[in-house]
């Protein structure tokens, strides 16, 4: 909290945590040194465990062959699949390398993946073991593999395109052909002397240069690839669980077992996955592919101290009929992100857990503000957060001045864990990180005096009825508060006498589902009239984006499928 009150929605946390001065690669070799035998990684599923030093020695390998086959230093290659092992020995062969992975997510259309491949000069492909269908998606993309002749990959459309990675078994079509390697035979081409270069070559990144790829959700068009620096990405990771510069309440985190339900290939995927190098803790990474009753099961026998999920992923947790079997008796933090935690869910997660952390992140900044156990009660009830040491934070009206507390406006953020700027686009690097570094992050937000913010939506996502400017957060968080919504989006549609018109699309308890009527009674009076939907729109399930945020697009076109509009 601000140690005096603030008039102005402006606030500077400083940081007490000393920084990584290192390159994720050369990070890797000290904690693989500090921690040789301990157990880095358990991938619950496949039931591999991998200890510090074996990933340090699996991704050196997996570089040394990069390097028998001539690639280096600023190449770029893809990774597509779901949560293995093989996906991060890939990501720390590129880091010590200087190269860069671009992480595909498997929700992306083949139009996006071939835009993207060709827009960051892809040289290989590495498939991951799941899903089962990936080797199908990849014939719809590349027909060219599907010629039995042995010699290299030749595409028009992929000119830069030369190699293939494929863990687990290679068809035998493709085993022909010398531009496809098995994962277990391309960990073999590195020889001695590869490896000594792998060394050489990883002591030498700088900790500014760029060191990861990571792609904004692309909700509303073509994802973007966000280029983010090892110093951005080790001490921004460093502030898992708690908000570190709070002494009130003290953490051991480099005993705790890390919970990690996110993709890879989304940002806050990276959470779990760069923690285990910035404090010692062990990562779990609980299914290549979402499932509540996988994710208590591996939460239970992994003894997993904290975590970080989205909501559907809590929802769907607490929802389990056999919850109560299970033992969560080593859970202490769970961080939620993605969007603000409905006070009503908190409450009933503490059931489970010690203490419940809602944080906000983007892409391009990562995790800038979180709320804290200690925090005062109408904080918590307010769903407000406190920005993490080190990070810059303020409001501004349309015109970018500083607005007075209490007052919405955009949330501007300037701090060391911003990106280094979006691939290949230089307009709208400039456009999202201004001249003097501050990120205007597009969302809309409120400082009290205290230096709390409560995040109040999207700026595009406002929806304008009448002239007026209305937040979809505010009804939002009005219908989560009934007892039979589970999941709540507000979206505007296009009305010729108002402008927009709003739409509330809501996934509620199937047994016992609401009328319209129900829903609109249960709103007067304690929203803005004019934010009383006059479209209701019930779904099985609400649609997510790539980074597992839900998608607005994806429902507006959903309700203008549904519903006549005028």
């Amino acid at each position: 909290m601000a140690t005096e009150k603030l008039t102005k929605s402006y606030l500077h946390v400083p940081r007490k945590e000393p920084f990584i001065g290192m390159s994720v690669g050369q990070q890797l070799y000290q904690m693989a040194h500090k921690y040789a035998d301990k157990e880095m990684y358990v991938f619950y599923v496949d039931k591999e465990r991998i200890t510090f030093k074996q990933m340090k020695d699996q991704s050196q390998k997996f570089a040394s062959s990069l390097i028998a086959k001539g690639y280096k230093k600023g190449d770029t290659i893809a990774v597509w699949g779901a949560n293995h092992s093989e996906w991060l020995v890939a990501l720390f062969a590129t880091m010590q390398l200087g190269m860069l992975l671009v992480p595909l997510r498997l929700e992306f259309p083949e139009a996006t993946i071939v835009a993207l491949l060709n827009k960051l000069k892809c040289k290989g492909l590495i498939l991951t073991r799941s899903p089962s269908n990936i080797l199908d998606r990849v014939y719809e993309i590349f027909p060219e593999l599907m010629d039995t002749s042995n010699d290299g990959f030749h595409s028009e459309r992929f000119p830069g395109m030369e190699f293939f990675i494929i863990s687990g078994t290679v068809p035998g079509h493709l085993s022909l052909r010398k531009c496809v390697y098995s994962y277990d035979e391309f960990m073999t081409f590195g020889s001695e002397a590869d490896m000594d270069n792998v060394n050489k070559i990883c002591m030498s990144i700088d900790m500014d240069e760029p060191c990861s790829v990571v792609f904004t959700s692309g909700s509303t068009g073509m994802p973007k690839a966000t280029a983010i620096s090892s110093h951005a990405l080790l001490n921004d990771r460093k502030n898992i669980g708690f908000r570190l510069e709070e002494e009130s309440l003290q953490y051991d985190l480099e005993s705790a077992r890390f919970g990690e339900a996110i993709t890879f290939s989304g940002g806050a995927g990276y959470i779990g996955l760069i923690a285990p190098l910035t404090v010692g803790l062990t990562t779990v990474v609980l299914f290549p592919e979402f499932n509540a009753e996988t994710m208590a099961k591996s939460l239970q026998d992994e003894r997993v101290t904290m975590g970080f999920f989205f909501i559907h992923h809590i929802h769907d947790l607490l929802n389990l009929p056999n919850l109560s079997d299970y033992d969560f008796s080593s859970l202490d933090i769970v961080n939620i992100g993605g969007s603000v935690i409905p006070f009503e869910m908190r409450r009933k997660l503490e059931n489970i857990c010690k203490y419940v952390v809602p944080s906000y992140g983007m892409t391009e900044v990562m995790l800038t503000h979180l709320s804290h156990p200690n925090d005062p009660e109408e904080k918590l009830k307010a769903g407000a957060l406190y920005p993490i040491g080190g990070t810059e934070t303020k409001i501004v009206n349309d015109n970018g001045f500083i607005v007075p507390v209490n007052t919405i406006g955009e949330l501007h953020i300037r701090t060391y864990s911003a990106f280094l700027y979006y691939v290949g686009e230089e307009k709208k690097t400039r456009e999202m990180k201004d001249g003097n570094g501050w990120i205007h992050s597009g969302d809309l937000g409120v400082m009290d005096e205290d230096g709390y913010i409560q995040i109040c939506g999207r700026k595009k996502d406002l929806i304008i009825k009448q002239a007026l400017n209305l937040a979809p957060a505010e009804l939002e968080k009005r219908l989560y508060q009934h007892p039979r919504v589970q999941a709540a989006v507000v979206i505007g549609l296009p009305d010729s006498r108002v402008g927009e018109e709003i739409c509330a699309c809501l996934r509620v308890d199937k047994e016992n589902v609401p009328s319209e009527e129900e829903i609109r009674q249960f709103c007067n009076g304690k929203v803005h009239e004019l934010l009383v939907p006059k479209y209701i729109l019930f779904v099985d399930e609400i649609p997510t984006s790539g980074s597992g945020k839900f998608s607005r697009q994806k429902l507006i076109e959903m309700a203008m499928e549904k519903f006549p509009i005028v």
